[in-house]
């Protein structure tokens, strides 16, 4: 079973002064299997930033208290086994942390996300919009997709661009709906 030890220092380095109080988060048995664990509150003195005579603690679920000046902070955490466990190494991993480097990562992979489907998105519209036409033919049903084509049967079809210069073609006549396919029609 181990005591908690390490060093507490303000941002700019001071040795801070204060106390960790250690108590069960809940009534509970203990590590050996032999006797219960109350919600008893241990009070430890921080002097001059090291945590001085710890008890000894039952490792599991724990409530830890540090109180310096100007500050009271709680978290619950998990005492592990051994002899000796830094107060860091216990409550490290609650404690939300959110380095330059991580939130850059984070960022990096949004980007990645929008670059992503900025490029699905434009090979949507290469099905759509294929390359390739010429003067006088039309996109026609072809397969899944979309194909330049010439446009046949209706008689008296017209495919005019527009606006010119645009690359797109309206068909000004002899459309017929696709009766598989609601709201395409056949040229």
């Amino acid at each position: 079973m181990p005591q908690i030890t390490g060093t507490v220092r303000d941002v700019a380095g001071n040795l801070a002064n204060g106390t960790l109080s250690v108590r069960a988060k809940d009534v509970r048995r203990n590590a050996a299997g032999d006797a219960l664990v109350d919600e008893r509150t241990h009070k430890i003195k921080i002097v001059n930033g090291t945590i001085t005579a710890s008890p000894v603690i039952d490792p599991g679920p724990v409530v830890i208290s540090l109180s310096t000046p100007g500050k009271y902070r709680t978290w619950e955490a998990v005492v592990p086994t051994g002899t000796s466990v830094d107060l860091w190494d216990v409550i490290g991993q609650y404690i939300p942390y959110d380095p330059p480097v991580v939130a850059a990562a984070q960022q990096a992979a949004t980007d990645a996300q929008v670059a992503a489907q900025r490029a699905q998105d434009a090979a949507a519209d290469a099905l759509l919009i294929p390359d390739g036409g010429t003067d006088g033919q039309a996109l026609i049903k072809a397969g899944a997709g979309l194909a330049w084509g010439t446009a046949t049967g209706g008689g008296g079809t017209t495919v005019v661009e527009d606006p010119p210069g645009s690359g797109l073609y309206t068909v000004t006549s002899g459309l017929t709906e696709d009766p598989d396919n609601p709201g395409l029609y056949l040229i």
